[in-house]
């Protein structure tokens, strides 16, 4: 079969290897066949992969070549963990926090460069007040939580203590928490 004939053939590897595994349906494999009848390309390409799934077939039943170590799901293990360890590092969510609060200042800067001075200005105002209300809404939360937690209390002086342990133990933890230094 010329160059030009093998263009019109239809056939792909993929379609004879799936047919060489029996992944095709009833149909498409009666047209491979007659297909394989008619184009001496195609049945060459199917006796070669023919004869390396054998070759790989004789190769693998024959064990006695491959001997592995009596270790060896030690050393695999071992290597494996050797190169993933310096993958995670206790300060690994700061770092991506500075990156993309850099190509966060990165977007907004060049964003301001093209429409004017007026837009980078409007956006460092909403961005300062978003940080504002965040943090007023934060203490103001923590207020009522606190006058929640002590209106259930007598008001005598072991309560405050109690109240104001339990709040620093909040704050204590939620800074852990934002830090990553805290597990969860």
């Amino acid at each position: 079969m010329n160059s030009t004939a093998r263009q019109l053939c239809d056939v792909h590897g993929d379609d004879i290897a799936a047919y060489i595994d029996g992944e095709l349906s009833a149909s498409r494999e009666l047209e491979l066949e007659m297909h394989f009848a008619e184009c001496s390309t195609c049945t060459e390409e199917l006796n070669l992969q023919k004869q390396l799934l054998q070759g790989l077939d004789l190769s693998l039943r024959d064990g006695s070549d491959i001997e592995l170590p009596r270790d060896f799901a030690k050393v695999v293990v071992a290597n494996a963990e050797s190169t993933v360890a310096g993958l995670r590092r206790p300060r690994e969510r700061f770092n991506a926090l500075f990156i993309c609060g850099g190509l966060s200042l990165f977007i907004l800067l060049s964003f301001s460069v093209s429409a004017g001075s007026s837009l980078f200005l409007d956006q460092i105002t909403a961005i300062a007040t978003f940080a504002g209300h965040f943090v007023s809404d934060v203490f103001i939360g923590t207020v009522v939580v606190l006058r929640a937690a002590a209106s259930h209390f007598r008001s005598d002086v072991i309560s405050v203590f109690i109240v104001a342990g339990a709040a620093v133990a909040i704050l204590f933890f939620s800074r852990k928490l934002l830090s990553g230094r805290l597990r969860v």
